[in-house]
């Protein structure tokens, strides 16, 4: 390790003699625009320059008669160009650095495609795709989908590209847990709280979704790929409101209202959203287990269906202040209160050899609330004649408090239905509470036109205090269980810097960092007393090059090392109770997991996109099941069982077949390969195919349609086979009251085929399984504006509480 951060600063060193050459003169980016059937110049073009990576219009100008454009007097930055013309595929140019001693900065001549359609009627319309590829990212614009309307965050997730959605995580990048922010800013929340701060983002508030495979040493190097949910903006000053209403019926029901402010000063903006959420959704789980002894064979059937009644309340407020043009402050306070009545109820059949033996009901109330709250202290600064000094700082606490009473009963019957014995009583407390504290500083530093350096250092600390009591009934009191009685605390320090350096050589963009984490763990189980007290120190390095192939192709290599820290619930040892044969509980000696990922990709016109991906993970580990023969006894539990090695090819193909019909494709076909660590497992390959179809049909230019279609083959992940998948949903949209106002109607999973099936032989275990969650609705949603529609948006902001809070999540064993 020590050899390859020498040979990385090497490499930053070399990097920063070459940038030291560049000339100084006037600041322009001037370019030519040609039509490729004729070769002749594209006149009446219309060019934008736009910041990168926000694509914030800084300038707009039209190309001559000789095809010729020309920005002058540039600040200092990152920038890209957009083009379009009436008739003719919009082009988008690479980045361009501009930087203090930059001169004239010319680009190469750009050949506009023709649109595979001859116009009847010329009108200039703002058009989007739904889905933009570009060589550092993929965009999905949500905005854009009528299906997603009235759907919180985590549903519209479920049908993005290349993004799966496992009980309460959201995967991404060959099945790793995505890192996740809002508007750049890391989340602090994951499982159970992540799930929740998703479904209080209406879809109506949100821009787009940024797909980034390769996020830079700046971010936290947790999660395998960045999902970045930006929410929409707002552009001049005065005042805007919006509201949205949404009522789904289906599977039980969801109702959503939505309420958005914004009011922009001159010096002062202010911001804030309340949203509320009820719902009542039901989650099926069938297991059926077969236990060989010898001749004998135990065959358990277990029907489980939940229903959670939720109610949440989110808020979300703040204030930016412009001290000066060129200094802003903020501060920014989320939270939110969700209590929860959950119901279960499950049925378990015992039969021996075939022949039924017993029967048992075990029948649950739960009463839950979580209640969070998070603030955000920031600064923003540039320094310097041409501004290429960048200082900004951010200060987050985030406090996390859940409280759960349980009330179980269990009754035993013959299979006749007669009752064999009393029942069984128990009653489960168990409040956790989890405190962030973190502080990040990031520097930036322009060296030249074509160069700069990024630098940070974060620290964040955490404390997690987990309670657990159980109660049986005996003889009408209830008395503590005490091998399911515990007290665990979870104590972590994350100690991290990095530098991240960005150069052009040639014709190629150069972006190499590294991140150093030192991470400190204490984890206490204070019944049985069980003590884990580890230390380690890693190094995240990452680079991405692109380069520029004619005017057509855009080729991407890039590679980063990256860590997946199991959520605190996951590390919790309590034990969750199902019924007298199945349980769940949390390993307190859970290891992370480290992922090495490595992509080839060619962007073609900046629309269509194929990759090459290879990734390693050390220490994978999934949800296991672990049974005892003996008893019949299985438990649900998360281990790290493998290293896993991913072989992967991902194809995006946008199509306008006519003006009025566009389908967006997205393929994904992977080779997965499973070395286990334990010497009684068989090691395991799979195939696996994946193809998300969105149709588009602009029938009207107010009346629009969508049709989506998902199918995904057998596979193999973590320790199950899985069984084909496949659903579709479809949507209608009109715009009213003068374009103000929208209503859409859309259905989900219009067949209800969206299921999980499974089946595993891992070591001992000889299992088959179906989860259901609720996923069919009919939902309309009624959305209307007013007041001034294009405010500023409130300043982006990267807080420094990022993966910690984001590990507050229940375990996914929950139930």
């Amino acid at each position: 390790m020590n050899l390859l951060t020498r040979c990385f600063f090497v490499v930053l060193l070399a990097f920063a003699c070459m940038a030291a050459f560049a000339q100084t003169s006037q600041k322009s980016i001037e370019g030519k625009v040609l039509s490729e059937e004729s070769m002749q110049p594209a006149d009446a073009a219309t060019v934008r320059l736009l910041r990168h990576p926000d694509s914030t219009l800084i300038a707009t100008t039209i190309s001559d008669v000789n095809g010729f454009f020309e920005f002058r007097d540039i600040k200092p930055g990152k920038y890209f160009i957009a083009i379009n013309k009436v008739g003719y595929n919009r082009f988008y140019t690479l980045q361009y650095v501009v930087a203090d001693g930059t001169g004239k900065i010319k680009t190469p001549d750009v050949k506009l495609v023709p649109l595979n359609y001859q116009l009847k009627e010329v009108k200039v319309t703002a058009k989007k795709n739904f889905i933009e590829v570009r060589p550092d990212k993929t965009v999905i614009n949500v905005e854009k989908s009528i299906v997603s309307a009235g759907n919180n965050m985590l549903d519209v997730l479920r049908n993005a590209p290349g993004i799966k959605v496992s009980g309460e995580e959201v995967l991404y990048k060959g099945g790793q847990k995505a890192l996740i922010a809002i508007n750049g800013k890391v989340t602090q929340l994951t499982g159970e709280q992540l799930a929740e701060l998703l479904k209080s983002y209406n879809s109506s508030m949100v821009s787009s979704v940024e797909l980034i495979a390769n996020p830079s040493a700046k971010y936290d190097a947790a999660g395998g790929g960045l999902i970045n949910i930006v929410l929409k903006k707002n552009r001049d000053l005065g005042w805007r409101i919006g509201v949205v209403q949404a009522a789904s019926v289906g599977e039980n029901y969801r109702f959503t209202s939505t309420v958005n402010l914004n009011y922009r000063a001159k010096k002062v903006n202010l911001f804030g959203s309340y949203v509320f959420t009820a719902s009542e959704v039901p989650r099926f789980w069938d297991v059926d287990r077969l236990i060989t002894i010898g001749q004998n064979t135990s065959d358990y059937k277990m029907r489980y269906k939940g229903t959670t009644r939720l109610k949440n309340y989110t808020f979300n407020t703040g204030a930016d202040w412009t001290v000066s043009p060129k200094q802003n402050i903020g501060f920014i306070v989320h939270g939110y209160a969700t209590p929860a009545d959950i119901d279960k109820r499950n049925t378990t059949n015992i039969a021996y050899n075939g022949v039924p033996d017993s029967v048992i009901t075990t029948n649950s109330g739960i009463d839950r609330n979580i209640y969070n709250l998070n603030y955000n202290l920031n600064y923003k600064g540039t320094f310097g004649s041409d501004d290429q000094h960048v200082l900004s700082a951010d200060l987050d606490y985030s406090d996390y408090d859940r409280r759960s009473d349980e009330n179980l009963r269990n009754d035993f019957f013959n299979p006749a239905g007669t009752q064999v014995r009393d029942p069984l009583f128990f009653q489960v407390t168990s409040p956790a509470d989890i405190n962030v504290y973190s502080g990040k500083i990031d520097y930036t530093r322009v060296l030249s036109k074509e160069s700069s350096v990024e630098a940070g250092i974060k620290l964040s600390k955490v404390n997690s205090d987990n309670r657990i009591d159980f109660n049986e009934q005996v003889d009408g009191s209830y008395q503590l269980v005490p091998n399911l009685t515990d007290h665990f605390v979870y104590k972590e320090r994350i100690e991290a810097g990095y530098i991240n350096y960005n150069t052009k050589i040639g014709s190629t963009d150069v972006s190499a960092g590294l991140r150093a984490e030192q991470t400190h763990a204490d984890r206490t189980s204070f019944n049985p007393n069980r003590r884990a007290d580890t230390s380690y120190f890693n190094l995240f390095p990452s680079i991405q090059l692109i380069r520029g192939v004619g005017d057509e192709h855009q080729f991407t290599l890039s590679y980063n090392r990256r860590i997946a820290r199991p959520n605190y619930q996951d590390l919790n040892p309590f034990v969750a109770y199902i019924d007298p044969y199945a349980f769940s509980t949390g390993n307190p000696f859970l290891k992370p997991q480290y992922v090495n990922y490595f992509e080839l990709a060619d962007t073609y016109l900046i629309k269509f996109k194929a990759a090459l991906s290879f990734s390693v993970t050390n220490d994978f580990y999934t949800t296991i099941y672990e049974q005892n023969n003996a008893t019949g006894v299985y438990t649900t539990t998360k281990s790290n069982v493998a290293n896993r090695h991913v072989y992967g090819l991902e194809i995006t193909t946008p199509f306008d077949i006519t003006p009025w019909w566009q389908i967006n494709n997205y393929i994904e076909l992977s080779h997965s390969r499973y070395f286990y660590k334990d010497a009684g497992a068989v090691n395991k390959h799979a195939y696996d195919f994946l193809i998300q179809m969105n149709q588009a049909f602009s029938i009207t230019e107010k009346f629009k349609a969508e049709v989506n279609a998902n199918y995904e083959t057998p596979t193999y992940f973590g320790i199950k086979n899985y069984r084909e998948q496949y659903y579709f949903s479809a949507g209608l949209s009109h715009v009213i009251m003068r374009d103000q106002g929208t209503i859409r109607l859309a259905m989900s999973d219009i067949f209800n085929t969206q299921i999980d099936r499974y089946d595993t032989r891992f070591l001992n275990l000889n299992m088959r399984g179906r989860e259901k969650p609720g996923t069919r609705f009919v939902t309309v949603t009624f959305s209307y504006r007013f007041g001034n529609n294009s405010l500023k948006a409130a300043r982006k902001r990267t807080g420094g509480s990022g993966d910690e809070v984001s590990r507050m999540g229940g375990s996914t064993n929950d139930n």
